[in-house]
């Protein structure tokens, strides 16, 4: 190119023009004019290259990160075991007809869980682009070496600036921004609920097992090395050996079965309380405006506004049947900058 010849031809050596070239190659044009680069360094050059160069047009969006893999395949474990075994050995009120009921809606939540996993998890949370020229009121971000917008924050993780950030979130191994907040409380609105019907299914279980009753002794004589009597040992063996005992030992659960069923009680009691605390902490987070960041570092920036306004932008337009899906995000016309 001319501007190459230019260099060369001005004394530069052979490597800075080299260098020049290759970032120039990195760079979008805006970010490059001709006749305007700015020298930088091969390390420099190679980390700019692993930086993710994401965008908001970009379809999926997946981070790379070991402990939000392991915790994803954590996520999916407990969600599909926990599906296993309510199906399996679950019970449900009101006969066959309710039975059928408890099931398919049990298993509506449990597809919807997963669904929203995958949308929070592959939507991009709102990175702020590399290549965006800077506005009035906006930040330098030295790691992005990019414009930083106001309320947004730089994610180590996610080695990019995230709009409206609030959290990074290892279970969805994704952070939770401005475009994916509302796949994030869906994920723990039904996660809670399954959590919720996974207890109840099990207690009914559990209430309705047959379990066999031990056979009724006879009392004992107080003599000291008292032989049990014939008769006595006789008709405990004819107890044991009758129809009603042999049928309550074939219907009685298995030990891997009450084992399963007490692992998945202990574990739905736990992540539903979580996942009800965390729901109801993003719930007043939205209506008040705010960010989880926000809150810790005690900033009132962001403005007050009614708090349909602020569900309408995380959630989208309407109508009200898209809050409940996993959907992307329709958005609203609002005066208020976001």
């Amino acid at each position: 190119p001319d501007w190459l010849r230019e260099l060369e031809g001005g004394g530069v050596s052979s490597a800075a023009a080299g260098n020049c070239y290759a970032r120039s190659a990195i760079q979008s044009p805006v970010q490059a004019p001709r006749g305007a680069l700015e020298m930088q360094s091969v390390p420099e050059l190679q980390e700019q290259e692993r930086r993710p160069q994401r965008t908001p047009s970009t379809r999926i969006w997946c981070n790379c990160d070991g402990c939000g893999i392991v915790c994803q395949g954590i996520t999916y474990a407990l969600l599909v075991g926990s599906n296993m075994i309510v199906a399996r050995i679950g019970r449900w009120p009101f006969g066959d007809a309710g039975a059928l009921v408890g099931f398919l809606s049990y298993e509506c939540v449990f597809i919807l869980s997963v669904w929203s996993h995958l949308a929070c998890m592959l939507t991009d949370p709102g990175a702020c682009p590399l290549d965006a020229e800077a506005m009035e009121g906006d930040r330098h971000c030295n790691k992005c070496k990019a414009p930083k917008p106001p309320r947004a924050h730089h994610c180590s993780t996610c080695q990019r600036c995230i709009m409206k950030m609030d959290h990074h979130c290892p279970w969805v191994n994704n952070c939770v921004g401005a475009r994916n907040q509302k796949h994030f409380m869906l994920f723990l609105l039904y996660v809670c609920l399954q959590c919720t019907a996974a207890c109840f299914s099990l207690s009914l279980y559990f209430a309705a097992a047959p379990f066999p009753s031990p056979p009724a002794r006879r009392p004992r004589s107080k003599a000291f090395l008292a032989k049990e009597e014939p008769d006595d040992a006789a008709a405990a063996s004819q107890e044991l050996s009758s129809p009603r005992q042999q049928e309550a030992r074939l219907q009685a659960p298995s030990e891997s079965d009450i084992l399963c069923c007490v692992l998945v009680f202990f574990v739905a009691i736990i992540f539903g309380l979580f996942t009800c605390v965390m729901f109801f902490d993003q719930a007043s987070n939205i209506s008040s405006n705010t960010t989880g960041i926000d809150n810790l570092k005690g900033s009132t920036a962001a403005p007050a506004r009614p708090w349909r306004e602020s569900m309408a932008e995380v959630f989208g337009r309407g109508p009200l049947w898209r809050w409940l899906l996993p959907l992307p995000v329709r958005p609203v016309e609002d005066k208020t900058e976001i």
